[in-house]
């Protein structure tokens, strides 16, 4: 097994001297489910920008998919970020497109034809559960579809990892529950995840390693893997958590 994120006294700091992470050392390997942990302004969100190259570091060192960032021009950005799918608490669709072109939107500007785009997109689609709703629009779709659409266009590139950045926050318990079962699918078919989320009762119930976070360092790596309360629904052939 490989790493695929290592940090090394990475510190990155914005204008007017606000932290965003200081001295975060870490190696995250190919496969492993990773939960980031903190309050609202603990260095999350600032760590997960920098893992994608929105932010550069200040100071130390970042590679992520075997790409140093401090190294990677802004003109080869697109190989970084063909490796890396990417879900927010906002789900960002465009609402004059159907699910289907939502999907097929993050093949299109890589630049992978529309006969090759097409098989993809309905295997994604049908991962997520979402084949049905292919020819809705955004509007006509709830809050918990309306975020498996966005996971959709994230992983449809196939990507070595995925970076979600509190993607339950605006929905309710049980939805929540839904999209991290797609995650654990997701993960379980070997895309790396680190997802950053408040939502404790998941975390406790269904244990993998921690990163807590605190005013912009790592305080805490944590690993758990006890199984919790994953349960599996031969009738249905996949995992559900309880």
């Amino acid at each position: 097994m490989s790493t695929i994120i290592e940090c090394k006294n990475a510190t990155m700091t914005y204008p007017r001297n606000v932290k965003g992470i200081e001295n975060v050392s870490l190696a995250i390997e190919e496969g492993e489910f990773v939960y980031l942990l903190g309050a609202s302004g603990s260095g999350k969100s600032s760590l997960l920008k920098l893992l994608y190259r929105e932010e550069k570091l200040t100071k130390g060192s970042m590679s992520v998919c075997g790409m140093e960032l401090s190294k990677l021009k802004n003109k080869d950005l697109y190989k970084l970020r063909r490796e890396i799918g990417i879900v927010f608490q906002q789900y960002k669709l465009m609402p004059n497109k159907t699910v289907y072109e939502n999907v097929a939107f993050a093949l299109e500007i890589i630049g992978i034809s529309a006969e090759e785009c097409q098989p993809r997109i309905w295997q994604t689609l049908t991962l997520v559960e979402l084949a049905d709703k292919a020819h809705c629009y955004p509007d006509e779709l709830s809050g918990g579809q309306q975020q498996r659409v966005a996971i959709a266009r994230a992983i449809v590139n196939e990507p070595k990892l995925l970076l979600a950045d509190e993607p339950t926050g605006n929905l309710d318990p049980r939805t929540s529950k839904e999209i991290f079962r797609l995650l654990y699918r997701i993960n379980r078919r070997g895309t790396t995840v680190v997802l950053a989320t408040h939502d404790y009762h998941i975390v406790e119930n269904f244990r993998f390693r921690q990163l807590s976070m605190k005013d912009g360092s790592l305080i805490q790596d944590e690993d758990k893997k006890a199984p919790g309360s994953l349960q599996y629904d031969f009738k249905k052939k996949d995992f559900y958590i309880v």
